[in-house]
């Protein structure tokens, strides 16, 4: 192989590297003209009326949130609670956080090494993630997912570059989406009859949940920063 192959093939990976993030500045883009002011109406007009076939367009929508940042997820859970039974809603929405968490993680995963430096130029407070990085991959992505110290996928870059084992990863993050998960899941369904005692209780659930959340994250940073 001569120089000029050497030089293409170096050219290529550079490209393939770069085609994720270029993914991601589209999908931007895309949320930035077209999808920013987005309802649940509006996105259920969109939506297949056959259910395997709305599951597999919500599938899908998951996937470009993943790749957007600023699409809002709970928009997601809620119209999964509009279109299913509650247990089928959860269930959808779990496999779509699921995809929402693994795709960036992977692109991060196998992009070059300097992107936590640009993450951390961007975004200053994942030098405090990379801080109060415990032994326990698992609770550590529960932690910061049930917190929401920073966006969704800017979290999901950081893990898969730093290379956090992908199976604790994933648990980790579903898990710690749940609260919010269940209670916007739970509103969508009830959100035509504001006065429902599920509608309120569901949501003073889920403010308790934060407010717990962020008191353990806040005892986490600590202990971490005394260490």
């Amino acid at each position: 192989m001569d120089y000029s192959d050497n030089k293409l093939l170096r050219a290529l990976s550079k490209l393939l590297r770069l085609l994720p993030l270029l993914c991601m500045g589209a999908a931007i883009l895309l949320f930035l003209t077209r999808w920013k002011d987005l309802t649940v109406d509006d996105f259920l007009s969109y939506t297949p009326s056959q259910p395997l076939l709305a599951m597999l367009f919500l599938w899908l929508a998951f996937a470009v949130k993943s790749l957007s940042i600023m699409f809002p997820v709970m928009l997601l859970f809620a119209v999964s609670g509009r279109l299913f039974p509650l247990p089928v809603a959860l269930l959808v929405n779990a496999v779509g956080i699921a995809i929402t968490l693994t795709l960036p993680y992977l692109i991060g995963r196998y992009s070059g090494k300097d992107l936590t430096e640009k993450l951390m130029l961007k975004y200053p407070k994942i030098a405090e993630l990379r801080a109060m990085r415990s032994k326990s991959g698992m609770f550590f992505a529960f932690i910061i997912r049930a917190v929401g110290v920073l966006p969704c996928d800017v979290v999901s870059l950081y893990l898969g570059n730093t290379r956090l084992n992908y199976h604790e990863y994933l648990i980790g993050g579903v898990l710690g989406f749940m609260p919010d998960l269940i209670c916007a899941t739970i509103v969508g369904m009830k959100i035509s009859d504001v006065s429902s005692p599920w509608f309120w209780g569901t949501i003073a659930v889920n403010i308790s949940v934060c407010v717990i959340s962020m008191l353990v994250y806040r005892q986490y940073l600590k202990k971490n920063r005394a260490q």
